[in-house]
């Protein structure tokens, strides 16, 4: 490689900066000295300098080159690092973001900042870097020190294990230079601990007290939960200071969001009342009035702060004459409009700790299976203890069958699925068996799914499903129903600007998110279910009632706030079939391509109708064999992208092609609306059941979801053929969300009865999981590494799973929906077809056989 063979260089003194004051260079490496706009988490960072050629990249100051790139940390602390060896030599680099130089950082943390210098001495040297995507502090460990503390607290902030080194989630940061090291966090819980302070992510050099390598443990007391502990690092002395809030009653938060906010000496009340100045709240049988506030990010807020240690104690505000909800509260009294003081971030998973979140390196590498907590469960034939049926801990029970066949989460790791979406479970109005799409109190794990009465037990419950689902492999999504509420009780009583004038969602109380404090509700809601229950994500129902704007600015602050959390946030991009006055300004495909900073996606639903027809009629459209949906089966095959690749909106609010990034495109065939993919073939009146030509249409349907760019999504049952066609009734099966369990619940009985289904369904996501060239990563991947072609019905996909060979075909996927097979012009090489319509095969030849999706990939 260049890097290991080049001489060493003991004078490198051409910096970026140098290079950019040589007009022929200056647009070539950085296309604008102005800094960005806040910036997503990053999904690449790298170290571009001048001495990117001595570790094998082909130029200096190469941000895109493979060589520089850094890794993400596995440690929680969303930091990036990498150690090289270098040769001896003067040398300066900076930080680039996702591969160009739009985004970068140089000394001192600074946008567009200073070259970073970097000297190794003679002999060479490992270096390592490390990038903080929060504070963008970039650094190396002979430019400054990697100074972490490690003691008994490191576990309960997130960390793998106490004294931990390693771990970066307690990295003391040096940005201006002046050589202390400082940290400041609020994670450590009240209680005495100890601490010393380690160098380069080793104990190999350390200090203690006094600064001294052989120094004791360094004591210190966090007073309470909360409280801010500070820790500085002497780099001359050695000597670590820690400074802790006193103890004793603290004042009450000058930040922060609303509702309850308590500690034990006190709880703050706040609430939005932009319309009266009467507003009090009512707790442990004293009425106290609450006063305006100034409180950063909102307005029209009041507050009271009650002394004493209120935990548990029901509480209940007035606006004017009106009993009204906490539209923050945490926890509630079941049944009425009292909150309960709690603190959902204190209560801590059984076992005290969260598991790690599985590894994700992309969106796209995502399968999503939908599921409702009560239908998954309910029936006694999933094989969960009857306590728990129905429940959430009923989800992620392990070790039950139905007749020898694995059931419930054991079911889901032998399907392969990635992530599960929750149908509603925070608070409803509704009495199950019912979806839940009737919202209460948007922050409150939903009672009904609980096994248990008492606030922290019902909020453990919830992440202690979170946990399992975790440490099974699978991330957790919730669909959330921020668009309308139960009914104007919910919210009426505080203020009518909560809704809109013009009914969106129809449903008569459609919530209008273009009044900036609903807007912000809305974000701290999702904040709270991700900070506090450590969910990985959301699916927004009816999305398009909301302003794209504000949709963009929800995302953007939950992807640079959990930064290392890869969270997966997709909606359905229309409203509730009414029109919109303002359409140009909500969520339609037309406005998606803005939307790619925050990773936000939509259903494809141009896509779904154009395979199966409408989700309610007998139009079979693509499967059926319709060769006029071919070219936009063409297109959803590749992802639905843009023609021209911007951010920018479009001019047509519903182009079927609107994807910047294939992870924008949620691909599907069926949800819990409408009929279900079994129920539609049938209904449609193909025969032959599972083993005939409806269950080989309905392989062909999950086939094409499963082959294509985007992110797939499986609707529960769908693996077996669950049907909700009881005694024939297919009108209650097309809009079931109140039926009963006879209708919606889960059969486990249908997966023995169709196993060779869930054999296709399972072969296809191994399949998928297993092939790089199914999960292309961005719309240039597409663009240069897919060849598409339309023969009449048939639609043919060539893949190069390789960016740097854009056109030596690896896999080649084949839709045939007609009645007779089609020979396959392959590209030259030895091929071999490993999934046709019965699931993972290994043959030879070149034919797609008819009605499925065939796929050959390259020897």
């Amino acid at each position: 490689m260049h890097g290991t063979s080049h001489p060493p260089r003991h004078r490198r003194t051409r910096t970026l900066s140098a290079a950019l004051t040589a007009g022929a260079l200056s647009l070539a490496l950085v296309p604008a000295l102005s800094a960005p706009a806040q910036a997503a988490a990053p999904t690449a960072v790298s170290v571009p300098g001048t001495f990117n050629s001595e570790i094998g990249c082909s130029a200096d100051w190469s941000p895109d080159c493979s060589q520089a790139q850094l890794t993400a940390r596995t440690d929680g602390s969303g930091a990036w690092s990498k150690t090289y060896t270098l040769p001896a030599g003067t040398y300066a680099y900076k930080a680039a973001i996702n591969k160009s130089w739009s985004e970068n950082y140089g000394a001192k943390a600074q946008s567009y900042g200073a070259d970073i210098p970097l000297t190794v001495p003679v002999g060479g040297k490992r270096v390592t870097f490390v990038y903080d995507p929060v504070t963008h502090w970039i650094t190396d460990d002979i430019t400054s020190k990697i100074v972490t503390v490690g003691g008994t607290f490191q576990s309960e902030i997130g960390c793998a294990a106490d004294w931990a080194s390693d771990c970066l989630k307690s990295w003391l940061q040096d940005i201006d230079a002046d050589g202390t090291y400082t940290w400041s966090t609020n994670s450590i819980p009240a209680g005495t601990h100890q601490v010393k302070t380690a160098i380069g992510q080793s104990w190999d050099e350390s200090y203690g007290q006094g600064g001294s390598p052989s120094g004791g443990n360094i004591s210190f007391t966090v007073p309470r939960a909360g409280a801010t502990t500070k820790f500085s690092f002497n780099s001359t002395s050695h000597v670590l200071s820690v400074e802790t809030e006193p103890g004793g009653e603290e004042p009450a938060p000058t930040d922060g969001t609303l509702g309850a906010l308590y500690t034990p000496a006190r709880t703050t009340f706040r609430i939005w009342s932009p319309d009266s100045s009467q507003v009090t709240v009512t707790v442990d049988g004293t009425s106290h009035t609450l006063t305006p506030v100034t409180l950063s990010g909102y307005t029209g807020v009041y507050q009271a702060v009650v002394t004493g240690d209120l935990k548990n104690k029901g509480y209940q505000f007035r606006v004017g004459n009106n009993t009204v909800r906490d539209p923050y509260a945490a926890m509630v009294k079941p049944g009425t409009t009292e909150g309960i003081v709690i603190d959902a971030g204190a209560v801590k998973p059984t076992g005290g700790s969260w598991a790690p979140t599985p590894t994700q390196t992309k969106r796209e590498d995502a399968v999503v299976y939908e599921m409702s907590v009560r239908n998954f469960t309910i029936d006694a034939s999933s094989g969960v203890d009857s306590a728990k049926r129905g429940k959430f801990l009923g989800l992620v029970q392990g070790g039950t069958t139905h007749n020898g066949t694995k059931t419930g989460i054991d079911h889901l790791k032998e399907l392969g699925v990635t992530h599960v979406q929750l149908l509603p479970a925070f608070d409803f109005n509704s009495t199950v068996p019912n979806w839940g799409y009737d919202p209460l109190n948007f922050n409150v794990p939903e009672e009904q799914f609980s096994q248990f009465s008492a606030a922290e037990d019902r909020i453990r419950e919830f992440k202690d499903m979170v946990n399992e689902y975790h440490r099974n492999g699978i991330r957790v999504l919730m669909d959330v129903v921020y668009n309308h509420t139960a009914n104007k009780d919910v919210f009426q009583n505080i203020s009518g600007k909560y809704y809109h004038q013009t009914e969106l969602s129809g449903t008569g109380n459609s919530i209008d998110d273009s009044n900036p404090m609903v807007s912000r509700m809305i974000r701290d809601s999702l904040e709270h279910w991700v900070k506090n229950y450590n969910i990985d994500g959301f699916r927004f129902d009816l999305l398009g009632v909301h302003q794209y704007k504000n949709v963009d600015n929800w995302a953007k602050h939950l992807q640079s706030t959990f930064p290392d959390r890869m969270l997966q946030i997709h909606g359905e991009p229309w409203s509730g079939g009414v029109n919109d006055p303002l359409e140009a300004q909500k969520v339609r495909y037309g406005t998606v391509p803005t939307l790619a900073g925050g990773h936000v996606g939509v259903f494809n639903g141009a896509y779904r109708d154009a395979l199966k027809g409408g989700t309610r009629d007998q139009n079979l459209g693509y499967m059926g064999g319709s060769a006029s949906n071919a070219t936009a089966v063409a297109t959803g095959m590749r992802g639905s992208p843009l023609a021209v690749k911007s951010t920018n909106p479009l001019s047509d609010p519903w182009n079927p092609a609107f994807a910047y990034d294939p992870e924008q495109s949620i691909n599907y065939v069926s949800a819990h609306d409408d009929l279900n993919l079994w129920d539609k073939i049938t209904y449609s009146g193909v025969t032959g059941g599972a083993t005939g030509r409806a269950g080989q249409m309905d392989r062909f349907g999950t086939g094409m979801i499963l082959t294509s760019q985007g992110i797939p999504f499986i609707h529960e049952g769908d693996e077996f053929l669950h049907s909700k066609v009881v005694n024939g009734d297919y009108e209650t099966a097309k809009n079931s969300y109140e039926a009963g369990d006879s209708v919606n619940a889960i059969q486990w009985g249908e997966k023995t009865a169709n196993a060779a289904t869930f054999t296709y369904y399972k072969d296809a996501i191994a399949l998928r999981k297993s092939t790089p060239a199914l999960r292309l990563p961005s719309w240039d991947a597409v663009s240069n590494q897919v060849s598409t072609t339309v023969n009449g019905q048939v639609v043919t996909s060539a893949i190069s799973s390789n960016a740097a060979a854009p056109t030596s075909y690896d896999t080649v996927v084949v839709y045939n929906p007609t009645d007779h097979s089609s020979t396959v012009n392959l590209p030259a090489g030895s091929w071999r077809k490993i999934l046709d319509t019965t699931g993972k095969v290994d043959a030879t030849g070149n034919t797609a056989g008819s009605l499925a999706v065939t796929v050959f990939k390259k020897n």
